[in-house]
């Protein structure tokens, strides 16, 4: 039976309208007294992730963790059949998946998740929303004193994180990469509605991309989708702006016949387009410098200079 502080934490952090199964394939939405008495439930509130659940499935997977030297679960859930098993870390600080979210702490998640699922071997196909309920008796549950809580930053002392995430079919890695291929669509394809009452048509067309995207093999749903497209769509109507390209144009412009030239400021332009964007999303001068391949001051050149200049829309 599971301790009061994990039902307490169980109760604080499910859903009042959880997914929930009585049967591995018969997943329904129920309201919460109902659905903690199933033996799969939705751990994460639909906003936020509060845990960071693992799907070890082989034979004697309780104690993998210790095996792989990483830190005490909250809760093991343990299938009494096969003894397969479903490992629990709660959140102390959950990370926010709404279009309110900032990206870097998404892709802080997204690593660590990476990195715990690749030392236990646990299942990279996994991906929830609906998970063993440590509170019922279906499971032998197995869990240390006090339902330890833990912040990201100590998970991630026990691996080594991925520089760049491979690309993900499950997982908040689903998140990471969905917004990456979003964000470079639409630095050119706003260019397209800029014309007035053009702002309603933007984000109806950002939110079809995404969805268009969205071939997971474990598809997001609709609520990460939506506050993806919402984020992208707000922040590229807002930073790029006819006045911003007619720059850029007269740049290219002045390059004259140099095609050469003209080509590596259109590559430098998108990477310029990218920081910003980044920088937007929580992510370090650092760590965009890794990821565009160019140096630190350059980046912080970019967000400086785009910070001071607002890029505000002018209405053509």
């Amino acid at each position: 039976m599971a301790s009061a502080a994990l039902t307490a934490l169980v109760h604080a952090q499910a859903p009042f309208r959880p997914y929930c199964a009585f049967t591995k394939h018969g997943v329904r939405v129920l309201p919460q007294k109902v659905a903690l008495e199933a033996p799969y439930l939705q751990l994460d509130p639909p906003t936020h992730r509060s845990w960071l659940v693992l799907d070890v499935d082989r034979p004697r997977a309780s104690m993998e963790w210790e095996r792989a030297d990483l830190p005490v679960p909250t809760f093991i859930a343990v299938d009494r059949e096969n003894t397969r098993a479903h490992l629990g870390y709660a959140l102390s600080s959950p990370v926010c998946t709404t279009d309110a979210a900032r990206i870097a702490p998404m892709r802080y998640l997204a690593a660590v998740e990476y990195a715990y699922t690749a030392k236990i071997r646990a299942d990279f196909a996994f991906s929830g929303p609906v998970s063993k309920n440590p509170l019922h008796p279906h499971w032998r549950v197995w869990e240390p004193a006090n339902a330890p809580v833990y912040e990201l930053s100590f998970l991630a002392e026990f691996v080594d994180l991925p520089n760049r995430l491979p690309p993900r079919q499950a997982g908040v890695g689903r998140n990471c990469e969905l917004f990456d291929q979003l964000r470079i669509w639409a630095y050119s394809s706003v260019r397209d509605f800029w014309c007035p009452g053009g702002q309603g048509a933007w984000q109806e067309a950002v939110h079809r991309q995404a969805d268009t995207f969205n071939t997971f093999a474990k598809p997001l749903g609709v609520s990460e989708i939506r506050g993806l497209a919402r984020s992208v769509s707000r922040y590229v109507w807002r930073r790029f702006t006819p006045s911003g390209f007619r720059q850029v144009q007269a740049e290219r412009g002045r390059l004259g016949g140099r095609a050469s030239g003209a080509a590596r400021l259109a590559a430098n332009e998108d990477k310029r387009s990218s920081a910003v964007l980044m920088a937007a999303g929580g992510m370090s001068v650092r760590a965009i410098a890794k990821e565009l391949d160019v140096g630190k001051s350059t980046v912080a050149r970019w967000v400086s200079h785009e910070a001071m200049s607002g890029n505000s829309a002018d209405g053509d």
